[in-house]
């Protein structure tokens, strides 16, 4: 079986920061401890101009440029987003119309904060044959539209795409090893109410206690497949919800905190696109590096729990 290969990674963060100093002088009820509490330092937010497909472009442009790849290369395009899903038209079609990429089929993926390694697993299906030998995954979400303003969701969400060239019989790149995909439909824990605000179903403890469950089961049914433990591994890149949940997948593994690598304070939680947003920022500055192993896990709001593993 041929693996998938991430070629390259790259981000779009849009314009607007929005930090915790601007926060608290703008909203006067809020207390410094509330936000040392979220987790998060900084946020970006998108734009009326910054619309899911004109950040997917963004990212996907340097992505293809970093990778030495022409949008006319690209074989297939997998669009992930929660944010501004639609029953026609999909909006990954209109990405591979701006990006250029004539070649590529294009659709969207759901899954919300899980659907990037959803999206990789599909990737790999396709470069198991020889018709498809490029490919571009991309994750792009505007979450800050689809949270009540004042919420506590309003201070831990962010903006942001970010995008994975891919392909295969190729020797650049880092590898996905392998990668556990499961979905437990028995209980919805987010839902989106009339006004288009996203709402929570089960009460935030709780909601945290079934994240770090549902990561644990992931990663160990990955690792025993490939005889490793989590020992094994150099770090865990987990999807951004909350700094809550970090700390307790630390404790529940028994690892030191750093080996888990989240960059949620300075960018907040961006759902679909944490995960290739906080592995392209660690690259960036050293703390990953060639011929480490990587396990990355997420959870989705619909039950979806996955992990992957990943050689760089």
């Amino acid at each position: 079986m041929l693996n998938l290969r991430i070629l390259s990674l790259a981000t779009y963060l849009p314009r607007l920061c929005i930090d915790n100093a601007a926060l608290l002088s703008s909203s006067p009820e809020l207390k410094e401890i509330d936000l040392e509490h979220i987790g998060v330092a900084s946020r970006h937010e998108a734009d009326e101009d910054e619309d899911v497909e004109t950040m997917a472009v963004r990212a996907s442009q340097a992505a293809l440029e970093r990778a030495n790849v022409s949008a006319d290369e690209l074989e297939f395009l997998l669009l992930i987003n929660w944010s501004e899903r639609r029953y026609v038209p999909e909006v990954a079609p209109r990405v591979q119309e701006m990006l250029g990429a004539r070649k590529a089929f294009a659709f969207d993926v759901g899954c919300s904060c899980a659907g990037f390694i959803y999206a990789l697993s599909i990737a790999h299906g396709y470069l198991q044959s020889p018709r498809f030998q490029r490919g571009l995954v991309v994750a792009s979400d505007y979450s800050r539209r689809r949270v009540r303003p004042g919420s506590r969701a309003s201070l831990l969400f962010g903006d942001a795409a970010a995008a994975a060239v891919v392909g295969s019989n190729v020797n650049t790149g880092f590898n996905l090893i392998d990668y556990e995909l499961g979905t437990n439909g028995g209980r919805e824990l987010m839902d989106v109410d009339d006004e288009g605000y996203l709402v929570t179903r089960v009460r935030r403890h709780e909601a945290e206690e079934m994240a770090v469950a549902a990561l644990v089961r992931a990663g160990k049914n990955l690792l025993a497949r490939q005889g490793l433990t989590f020992a094994d591994i150099d770090y865990i890149v987990p999807h951004a919800g909350a700094a809550e949940i970090e700390s307790a997948l630390a404790r529940t593994l028994s690892l030191p905190r750093h080996k888990i690598l989240s960059n949620r304070s300075s960018v907040g939680n961006v759902t679909a696109a944490s995960i290739p947003t906080a592995l392209e920022h660690f690259l960036q500055i050293g703390t990953l590096r060639l011929g480490q192993l990587v396990l990355v896990l997420a959870t989705g709001v619909s039950g979806d729990f996955v992990a992957g593993l990943l050689e760089l």
